[in-house]
């Protein structure tokens, strides 16, 4: 017997589709405005045997697995026998926090300044347009935390309160959806 890991960057397949093991559930046409990856403050995260720049690593590859995936989808230019050049990837939104930040009872252990560094970093190589998602203090307020340290009802609303308009200004929705 030996222990078997899985990593974050090869489960894009997995997450994408929405239903691990069950193939190709989205239209072709389908290709998303934007992603959004709330990753690692409680199993795939630094301090658990992994550097930030191994677990930026990790990252940016899961990252260019699913907007290659994403990208994949685009579809096939009806107007132009030409070529089709591969679209920008989407822009990406990483989230980090609450758990392992400030106000968490556990104490902070990640790291969620030097990881939006080295993701942005390495993004920009990888032409990855990379957008932080700021929730590390979100466990100051005590009924944000729910049950086996996991945002509450109201926790998870205050994230979504966070990142309405970092994702507003960065798609250009002019208008707020209510």
């Amino acid at each position: 017997t030996g222990s078997h890991t899985v990593t974050a960057p090869p489960r894009p397949r997995s997450v994408l589709g929405g239903v691990p093991g069950a193939g190709d559930v989205l239209p072709a046409s389908w290709r998303p405005s934007a992603l959004l990856v709330h990753l690692g403050t409680n199993d795939f995260t630094p301090g658990h045997e992994m550097s930030v720049a191994s677990f930026a690593a990790a990252y940016v590859e899961l990252l260019l697995n699913l907007t290659a995936e994403a990208d994949s989808r685009r579809p096939a230019s009806k107007v132009s026998p030409a070529p089709v050049t591969a679209a920008e990837p989407p822009p990406v939104f990483a989230a980090c926090g609450p758990m392992g930040t400030r106000g968490d009872h556990r104490g902070e252990y990640f790291p969620c300044s030097d990881i939006w560094d080295a993701l942005a970093a390495l993004g920009a190589q990888r032409a990855l347009r990379i957008h932080p998602l700021d929730f590390q203090r979100l466990y100051e307020v005590d009924a944000n935390v729910g049950g086996c340290n996991h945002p509450s009802v109201q926790g998870q609303q205050r994230m979504a309160e966070i990142a309405r308009p970092v994702v507003e200004r960065v798609l250009g929705w002019s208008e707020s959806i209510t």
